[in-house]
């Protein structure tokens, strides 16, 4: 570990893989080292490196094909804050309201891989983030589909591209003072900038909502599923963020409560889901055409599959 003089004033440490070091911002007090030092040795513990040596992989962050970077920052960094305890507090970022507990460090892409673990469980998450594996990759594939997980993957490599040209309009807004016509250009730039961070969130929010929620009611087979899985969608609430023009998440809501009283309904009349069961028993009794007609109705019916008018 080194103290150093870094280019990145708010920079409190960084690890660097080349020589397996830890800098220290010799700006910075010792005293907060902690939060500093245990993000960046999580990056060190990530390491995933060939037989010839190379870094391949730095937990969620394949360096190969160079993507994943924003997700495994914001994992690294909620494992920190985990750890360290930090409390959750409203927080106010590029026109969003959010819960966090990473104030200062990635907490867009924090509230998003918070969001996709509120699904998985921490331990694919952690897991993945200090072996350099594919489990939560795998694991929000599977209770989603891979189309989501690239959506959100590239959208976050997109907002923390987007974060760091910030950092450099806002130098360049201190060095233009004097310059109107550069200083109105660079406010252009930053808000149009802000509003495309935002609208890159919001999009992995709603991926997140839609599809995880959608893949879940195929699971659901029992009224008790049923009372769980509105439990489910309602305190997501604690998870999103929001603003004055976002309406996504109560319309996608409304739209899902009415599904799951459908598949209730349909629960407490026909029985639960269980269609092998179904088959194995009214197999054994189809004797002709009718009969057979009226099981498959049945199979459907239970499936949420016809409505009441289809026969």
């Amino acid at each position: 570990m080194y103290l150093a003089k870094m280019d990145d004033e708010f920079c409190g440490a960084k690890y660097y893989y080349k020589d397996n070091s830890i800098y220290f911002n010799i700006d910075f007090s010792l005293a907060d080292a902690d939060f500093f030092a245990l993000h960046e040795c999580l990056h060190y513990l990530q390491e995933v490196k060939d037989k010839k040596g190379n870094l391949i992989r730095l937990g969620l962050f394949d360096f190969i094909k160079n993507h994943g970077m924003a997700l495994n920052e914001a994992s690294v960094q909620l494992m920190t804050v985990t750890a360290l305890n930090n409390p959750m507090q409203e927080v106010s970022y590029y026109n969003l309201e959010f819960p966090s507990n990473s104030v200062d460090s990635y907490p867009l892409e924090c509230a998003i891989v918070r969001q996709m673990s509120y699904f998985t469980g921490t331990y694919p998450l952690y897991y993945s983030t200090l072996h350099g594996n594919d489990v939560f990759k795998n694991t929000f594939i599977a209770l989603s589909n891979s189309k989501a997980f690239n959506v959100i993957e590239t959208n976050l490599d997109k907002m923390l591209s987007l974060e760091n040209n910030l950092a450099i309009y806002f130098d360049e807004l201190k060095s233009a003072s004097n310059n109107v016509s550069k200083v109105r250009q660079l406010h252009s730039i930053v808000e149009n900038t802000k509003n495309d961070i935002m609208n890159l969130f919001l999009e992995c929010q709603n991926t997140i909502i839609s599809n995880c929620f959608s893949k879940a009611i195929g699971n659901v087979h029992t009224v008790s599923d049923v009372k769980d899985l509105k439990e489910k969608i309602y305190n997501f609430k604690d998870y999103i963020a929001t603003n004055s023009s976002y309406t996504f998440y109560n319309d996608f809501y409304r739209q899902f409560m009415e599904k799951l009283d459908s598949k209730q309904s349909h629960i407490e009349e026909f029985g639960p889901y269980n269609l092998a069961d179904g088959l194995s028993t009214n197999l054994t009794v189809i004797s002709t055409s009718k009969k057979a007609f009226s099981l498959f109705r049945r199979l459907f019916t239970k499936l949420g599959i016809l409505r009441q008018n289809d026969f």
